[in-house]
């Protein structure tokens, strides 16, 4: 990568914090004008990943031309190609989950949440099969996503027949959150599951801070 591409999607300066980390270029408040044409530009480039780079910080500042490329990444599934956000622990491709971070930033910049289901759909369609670590749930739990109910219940079902039950686990605080009444049928789910892994331990706390006068 040259300089001037390192540039355009790492440099940030802002309230006298300065350095280079794209994630902080996602949050700048002040969004340049010649630097917004150039990260358009990025998003033809023959390197998928710097492409897929200038998509997140255009997602991030709501500009349309990230989400027409969002659109063709998802169509021509992109992901099944090449590994774009490798975990550092669990060695699976986490991109669909810091897609959905950007696109909650877009909300902070003018994004009406409603426009974004249409997307949270298609995520919760690939959520038994793909791996997400836990920006696609914070986007269900900080956004009015009560619409979405029937979707966020599949995805718990999708994973739980794909054994990834620590991930299904993720979103039953977030069906609880909306629904209260699915506490217990999940809770019987869940609660055998956690000699599998313990940490599913911790959605259960979760969810049933969300579901007052009801125990684990």
């Amino acid at each position: 990568m040259n300089n001037e591409l390192h540039e355009l999607l790492y440099y940030y300066n802002e309230e006298g914090y300065e350095g280079y980390d794209l994630s902080e270029v996602q949050l700048l408040e002040k969004k340049d004008f010649d630097r917004i044409e150039k990260l358009k530009h990025l998003l033809h480039h023959e390197d998928r990943y710097m492409a897929y780079q200038a998509m997140l910080i255009l997602l991030a500042w709501s500009i349309p031309e990230g989400f027409e490329l969002l659109d063709r990444f998802i169509a021509e599934k992109w992901d099944e190609k090449e590994s774009f956000e490798p975990h550092r622990l669990h060695h699976q491709d986490n991109v669909y989950d810091i897609i959905t971070n950007a696109l909650y930033i877009s909300t902070l910049n003018g994004k009406n949440e409603q426009e974004l289901f249409p997307y949270i759909k298609q995520f919760l369609l690939l959520y038994g099969d793909r791996f997400f670590e836990s920006n696609l749930k914070d986007f269900l739990l900080k956004k009015d996503c009560g619409p979405l109910l029937k979707e966020i219940e599949q995805a718990i079902q999708n994973a739980l027949q794909n054994k990834r039950y620590y991930q299904a686990s993720q979103l039953f605080p977030v069906l609880v959150h909306y629904d209260k009444s699915r506490f217990n049928v999940y809770r019987d789910i869940f609660r055998p599951l956690i000699s599998q892994d313990n940490r599913i331990a911790y959605n259960m706390d979760e969810a049933e801070k969300n579901s007052p006068n009801v125990s684990i």
